[in-house]
């Protein structure tokens, strides 16, 4: 059996569009209908390229005196005569078209694993009994966290207004989402996607508790501030990424990458408003934290005596200060 070539017509991100047979040759590439590959281009000839076999294999390809030439993709190189070795590809640009040539013999790489970071878990997110069981547990927890932050007694309507807020904001995110589901895989999976943001609710919960604890416990909002908007770009890249993953069939890498470069633009553009709106001078206090309750474990304890002698050495130094009295400012006059 004779050598066998692939022309293979690709789009400008490099998709294939078409990908054609060769396995006589010589074979002329171009805008002819008598060719043996057809190049529907304004810009390239009726006959533009030959292609043909040497005596080792390499598929030879050979411009044809054309008015418009024929360029390497890489290196933008116009060339007359090319060969590419077995085994090995080569990419070319005639006209506004870009072709890939390969033989039988290229070998190519591993299949490209369809497992998202959230396997085998994904799976149960597909019954529709469990992820409603999720976001019902996620949407509880919500709901109790709210009251819990009350300074007042709990009353029915503060908790209904807070229900029915909640369930807008998941209604317009989860219906968003299915609806490019719809669009880009012709079905909505509403009760896998509401379940993924019941649990991510939940998790930007356990995130915005742990930032004030962190402010309480270290007296640095700076850190806090850091620690929060961190976590705030894992967390929304990884639900980014789990929504891409029920919609899309491209490589993990692909969605993980295009999650995380979507959630840095997002904490990218809150970060610079935040910036351009900050004030030089406020009458604010520049520290306010939350008190959050610790175990005894977690607080430095001291002994009275330890207590009240601080106590003394403040009393001590501010009745210096007062007999010192108020220092005068001397004024330098030119």
């Amino acid at each position: 059996m004779g050598k066998i070539a692939f022309v293979e017509l690709l789009d400008r991100r490099g998709n294939i569009r078409e990908r054609v047979e060769v396995d006589s040759f010589p074979a002329i590439v171009g805008r002819g209908y008598a060719n043996a590959v057809i190049v529907d281009d304004r810009l390239v000839n009726p006959e533009h390229l030959r292609l043909s076999v040497d005596g080792e294999g390499g598929i030879v390809v050979e411009d044809l005196d054309t008015l418009n030439g024929t360029r390497l993709q890489k290196s933008r190189q116009r060339i007359d005569r090319h060969r590419i070795p077995a085994g090995s590809e080569a990419v070319f640009r005639i006209g506004q078209t870009v072709l890939r040539l390969r033989g039988d013999d290229f070998a190519v790489g591993p299949a490209a694993s369809s497992r998202t970071l959230f396997e085998p878990f994904g799976r149960y997110m597909e019954n529709a009994a469990i992820a409603s069981a999720v976001f019902v547990i996620g949407f509880g927890i919500n709901i109790l966290t709210f009251a819990q932050e009350i300074d007042k007694k709990v009353i029915w309507s503060d908790l209904t207004a807070m229900s029915l807020v909640l369930l807008i904001a998941f209604a317009l995110w989860t219906g968003f989402w299915s609806f490019l589901n719809r669009l880009v895989a012709h079905s909505f999976r509403f009760m896998t996607r509401l379940g993924i943001s019941g649990i991510a609710s939940v998790v930007l919960l356990l995130l915005f508790t742990a930032k004030e604890y962190v402010e309480f416990l270290l007296s640095a909002p700076l850190a806090a501030q850091v620690f929060g908007f961190t976590g705030f770009t894992v967390i929304f890249s990884l639900l980014l990424h789990a929504h891409l993953s029920v919609m899309m069939e491209s490589s993990g890498r692909k969605r993980l990458l295009a999650s995380t470069l979507i959630s840095a633009s997002i904490v990218g553009i809150v970060l610079l408003t935040h910036y351009a709106y900050k004030k030089e001078f406020s009458n604010e206090l520049r520290f306010s934290s939350v008190m959050k309750p610790l175990g005894r474990k977690w607080v430095k304890t001291v002994s009275p005596n330890e207590f009240f002698g601080d106590l003394d050495k403040l009393r001590a130094r501010i009745d210096a200060m007062a007999r010192e009295g108020p220092k005068e400012k001397k004024i330098n006059v030119p």
